[in-house]
């Protein structure tokens, strides 16, 4: 069995659970490690960076520059500290993280920064303090690689399967031409598809790259530093997305293996299918309205609500949805004497939530 599934419910950074990860929670863990403050949020609150390994191969690694998205920082949390206690595996590496750029937006919960700016859009202007902490680091560190590290949402499918994770090798320039540090970067998500299709078949996507030059990845990409994305998305009904964490974990730890070990694969990557906007959270068949049977989509809409994440069903579509697929599935035959006319779609959403217990909360 591979040494970092064998290890992983084990780790420290277990203590990270639910969707909800603000920079207090991971504070006390952060002290477990060699921490510089390299920047300072909007509001004033630090971001810290860890550096770990002492190696020649230098890899420079983020995660929730979008606040919402906090999968990734639980899941790198957990390669750190799989890292730390394996020398021999972090011997090739220096490795610097920034495992919460975006602090004020995990404390609100918003993709954006205290200012609403997203991050990720930021890579030109460099307006942003957290922005500018991170092109500081760049400059200072001069990574060999770098790994962008983010959630997705719920509506993205793969060969009519849920998309658990997805990947990209930015493009570098608007004609999309496979420079060297493109291709070093497809070669290792080839690598990475390679492992994870023995444990997640049809579950792993590729991103579309389309290029644009305010984009982190694509800014990096550029500047000549293999750049790749990495978006954790989720399976069923696992919202607090555990098991994506510890299959996003695996990957980074295959990307490592395969720097390591110079093992790329750039003629897998265009292999892997392009994920689609296929899937919706919740799909209701046999619903009775109007004299006939249709179907109901439900999109989640994430809220923060006393420091619980609640998702709140909303109405995506309604009709004949036979191209959709859905993380649920539920059938309505089985409801006698329920109708649905005469309400307008508030009152038919949260008719249909209450009988079938449809909102969720996370921690």
């Amino acid at each position: 069995m591979n040494l970092f599934l064998q290890q992983q419910s084990v780790l420290k950074s277990q203590l990270l659970k639910g969707r909800y990860i603000t920079y207090s929670k991971i504070e006390a863990l952060l002290s477990d490690f060699d921490l510089a403050k390299v920047g300072t949020s909007t509001k004033g609150l630090p971001i810290k960076a860890i550096t770990i390994g002492n190696g020649p191969i230098k890899i420079l690694m983020w995660s929730q520059m979008h606040g919402n998205e906090a999968t990734s920082t639980k899941g790198i949390m957990d390669v750190m500290y799989f890292l730390k206690d394996n020398a021999a595996f972090l011997a090739p590496f220096t490795i610097q993280l920034i495992p919460m750029l975006n602090p004020d937006g995990a404390a609100a919960y918003t993709r954006v920064n205290a200012n609403g700016v997203d991050l990720n859009r930021d890579a030109e202007q460099q307006s942003q303090p957290e922005t500018h902490a991170l092109f500081e680091v760049y400059d200072a560190f001069q990574p060999d690689y770098c790994f962008n590290l983010h959630d997705q949402r719920t509506l993205f499918g793969v060969n009519d399967e849920p998309c658990m994770l997805s990947y990209l090798s930015p493009a570098a320039d608007v004609d999309k031409l496979i420079t060297e540090a493109r291709k070093q970067a497809m070669g290792i998500i080839g690598h990475m598809n390679e492992s994870l299709l023995q444990h997640l078949p049809n579950q792993v996507g590729r991103y579309d790259d389309t290029y644009n030059p305010n984009c982190v990845g694509d800014c990096f990409q550029a500047k000549g530093t293999p750049t790749i994305l990495f978006e954790c998305g989720q399976s069923g009904q696992d919202y607090d997305r555990e098991a994506t964490r510890k299959w996003f974990s695996f990957s980074v730890i295959e990307a490592l293996h395969c720097i390591a070990n110079k093992s790329f694969k750039p003629t897998v990557y265009n292999s892997i299918p392009e994920v689609k906007k296929s899937y919706v959270d919740v799909l209701i068949h046999n619903v009775p309205y109007q004299n006939t049977k249709i179907s109901v989509a439900i999109q989640y809409e994430e809220k923060l609500i006393s420091d619980k994440i609640f998702f709140e069903p909303t109405l995506h579509s309604k009709g004949d949805l036979s191209e959709l697929n859905a993380h649920k599935i539920i059938d309505l035959n089985k409801f006698k004497g329920v109708s649905f006319d005469d309400l307008d779609d508030r009152a038919f959403i949260k008719k249909l939530s209450e009988m079938l217990d449809l909102t969720y909360y996370s921690h």
